[in-house]
């Protein structure tokens, strides 16, 4: 609920709106079972969370080959947390999402980094995983109407698969939120118009 309506749509929505049924066919074949994306997901989202919160977290040993690199890699020193797994609402839209995480430098409080972690199998696979910037952009321009005074520096995509992590970074203004507009305004041309 914002504002006492339901808020009718969610980032993943949006920027899955125009997949092919091959690639969604893709993703569900791929989705369930001890060894699919979803609970891989599920584990290294919460681990990271825990780890950027400075909590404990349990997990099976055979996630290892994914933790131990996401959670040492350079980024993660030497930063505060400013969110994690934060739910944010678009003012002017109904839309929704939560973003992964909002880290700043210590040494620099002013570079902010608003980040999206995504899994894969494989170590192959990490170059090959292609950036989020509509989705990075859908949370940056959400920040930027809740906290205009804290403003996102770099948008960040990390990318964690087995014994590899890698860190891709964009600008807010010049890839992620025009990529976010461009993704909106072709989910909304497909939107039934209201007849009132």
């Amino acid at each position: 609920m914002w504002r006492g309506d339901w808020v009718l749509h969610n980032v993943s929505e949006v920027v899955s709106h125009d997949m092919s049924p091959f690639a969604k066919d893709a993703m569900e074949k791929h989705r369930h079972g001890p060894d699919g994306w979803e609970l891989r997901g599920r584990v290294l989202h919460r681990v990271l969370q825990a780890h950027l919160e400075n909590q404990p977290s349990v997990h099976e040993d055979r996630w290892d080959p994914w933790i131990e690199p996401l959670l040492s890699d350079p980024l993660f020193q030497g930063i505060e947390t400013l969110a994690t797994e934060y739910l944010l609402v678009d003012r002017y839209r109904s839309v929704c999402g939560s973003c992964d995480f909002v880290i700043r430098h210590k040494d620099d409080p002013t570079f902010v980094i608003l980040g999206d972690l995504k899994t894969v199998s494989s170590k192959k696979a990490v170059s090959s995983r292609k950036s989020p910037l509509a989705q990075l952009g859908a949370y940056a321009r959400m920040w930027q109407q809740w906290h205009p005074k804290v403003r996102i520096t770099e948008c960040i995509t990390v990318i964690s698969g087995p014994e590899k992590c890698k860190v891709r970074r964009h600008s807010p203004e010049d890839d992620c939120i025009p990529a976010w507009e461009e993704c909106w305004g072709k989910f909304q041309a497909l939107q039934p118009v209201a007849d009132f």
